[in-house]
Formats: C-alpha cells, structure tokens, sequence
C-alpha cells in the first residue's frame, strides 16, 4: 500500500513539473524527421499583436489570420464566423489533398478544474473538426484532442495571456501546406 502511495506522489510531482512552464519550446522540424512529405516546418520569431477583450470570440491577433487557431470566449465552444477564412483554408487542404492529416488542439485558460478544462477543450476541438468536416474536409483526416489548461502557452496570470489560451490549433501531422511552420511561441500558422 505504502508504494502505490510514493508512486502516486512521484507521478503527481512528475506531472506538476512538466506543467509547471508557460511556455513550451517550438521544435524545428525538417523533412529528414518528417517522413509524410517534403515540407520544411521552421520557427517564426515575429511576434503577433495581441487584442484580447475576453468575452466573446475574440481574435487576439487582431486582422492577422495567419495563426492557423480558432479563439472562443469565455466558457464558449462555438466556431464564430470571423473564423471562417482560417476553416475554408484548411478544409480546402484536406479535401484537395486526403494524404494530409491534422490534430486539432483544444486549450483554455486556467479558470476552472482540470476536469472542466478538459471538457471545454474537447468541445472546442470537436466544434472545430465539425466545422472543417462541413467545409468539406474527411472526417478522418482530423483527430481532436484537448490539452485543457494543461499545455498552456502564455501566461495565465493576464488577461491577454488568457484569451491567447482559449483557442483551438490546427497543426498538421502529415502532408502540411507550403508556409506551414510553428511560431516562437508554438503555434501553428500558414503564410
């Protein structure tokens, strides 16, 4: 019984120090470590600006639609039309090309339990693969998973940081468009 306890305590503790950052470092990836197609994914070091209101659907980038993301509101799920550029773009991808495949990410801000914020990121990933396969992308080009609070981007200590947060990504798995990298701070966008 004594065992299960310290393993218990030594995942927890494993746990709290990988979740411990606010920002997770974005890997550079090349075609020798990505065997699906011969696209470069490199890092972006420009930095978008953020314009967070933190009520609705806000678009912390602004006019900037190149951050392949989809950002909700507070406790909110559903895909707003200001969004639908960035979905036309990658449903369009999928369709013309059904080699290429995406995960769609669902995170949110820190406000709540882990178990809610897992929710909520699921249903804001599935709200988004809803969207992509309306627009004509195959439902299994898309897996939709949620990170919930636990992969956090930015910091949750601002209103920017989480309204940056409360997003879905779209990052492409295999056969990723010309233009298609990870940002500084992780992000997936396409130029």
């Amino acid at each position: 019984m004594i065992n299960k306890k310290i393993l218990g305590a030594g995942l927890l503790g494993l746990l709290m120090v990988a979740c411990s950052s606010n920002k997770i470092p974005s890997p550079t990836y090349s075609s020798a470590n990505n065997p699906y197609d011969n696209t470069v994914i490199t890092t972006d070091t420009t930095i978008n600006p953020v314009d967070a209101d933190g009520g609705n659907n806000a678009n912390p980038n602004g006019l900037n639609q190149a951050t392949n993301a989809v950002y909700f509101g507070i406790d909110r799920y559903d895909v707003d039309a200001q969004y639908d550029t960035v979905i036309s773009y990658n449903s369009d991808y999928l369709a013309a090309h059904k080699m290429a495949h995406v995960k769609v990410d669902g995170n949110t801000d820190d406000t709540g339990s882990v178990e809610y914020n897992l929710a909520l990121g699921q249903r804001r990933a599935d709200a988004v693969k809803r969207a992509l396969i309306a627009k004509g992308a195959n439902e299994t080009q898309i897996e939709a998973i949620s990170n919930g609070k636990l992969l956090a981007k930015f910091s949750n200590s601002t209103d920017d940081g989480r309204s940056q947060n409360r997003r879905t990504d779209i990052v492409y798995t295999k056969q990723a468009p010309a233009g298609y990298h990870l940002d500084q701070n992780g992000l997936p966008v396409v130029k």
